[in-house]
């Protein structure tokens, strides 16, 4: 990816010196000032809910959130495949995701995936709730996009919030294509896996 980046600024940065030399600093300049401006505002917002997410897990809200989202969380990942400290983080990520705030939803996703991997015999493999998690995580399920109003505000916007029904609706239809998708995958793969090992069966006892 950082080559591809490389690659796209060599070569606006060819094209502007032929178009407009003289604009070539300054159009670095400015451009760095923004991204420098734009990142400090998005850090006071990220402060602000990572901060609250911890408070949450400190003072066990996120169980009580488990529990809430337990149906939910049981028909995508399976009732048996998750431990309860997997289950909490997966809460906490998708309860970040509804927020918008895809920064802070993206460590505690990661959280998750390393608990579940604490259960996986074979570390070298990816399991059906991990590849689950992926999934949501890449999807974002997302009530209130805060990031994108945020980035919408800070780059001048009169009404930032006109992103928010369709975000939700593109999140929505975005998530359940992938759940469905995964959900269908697994079953085709389990099912050719006991095919498989009922063949085994049946040559060894032949």
């Amino acid at each position: 990816m950082n080559k591809v980046w490389i690659a796209i600024l060599s070569a606006s940065i060819l094209i502007l010196l032929f178009i407009d030399p003289s604009g070539v600093l300054s159009g670095l300049t400015n451009a760095a000032n923004r991204a420098v401006k734009l990142s400090f505002e998005l850090c006071a917002i990220y402060a602000i809910w990572i901060g609250i997410f911890t408070i949450l897990e400190q003072t066990g809200v996120t169980k009580w959130l488990s529990k809430v989202l337990s149906p939910l969380i049981n028909f995508i990942f399976g009732k048996k495949n998750l431990s309860d400290e997997s289950r909490n983080y997966v809460c906490m990520s998708i309860s970040a995701n509804m927020l918008g705030m895809g920064g802070a939803a993206t460590p505690l996703g990661i959280k998750a995936i390393e608990s579940m991997n604490k259960d996986n015999p074979d570390k070298t493999t990816i399991t059906y709730p991990m590849t689950m998690m992926i999934i949501l995580s890449c999807t974002v399920l997302q009530f209130l996009p805060t990031s994108i109003m945020g980035l919408m505000s800070a780059s001048g916007s009169k009404n930032p919030a006109s992103i928010v029904f369709p975000s939700i609706l593109a999140s929505i239809l975005s998530t359940l294509s992938g759940v469905i998708i995964v959900k269908l995958v697994h079953f085709f793969s389990t099912r050719r896996s006991a095919r498989r090992q009922r063949k085994g069966e049946k040559k060894k006892n032949g």
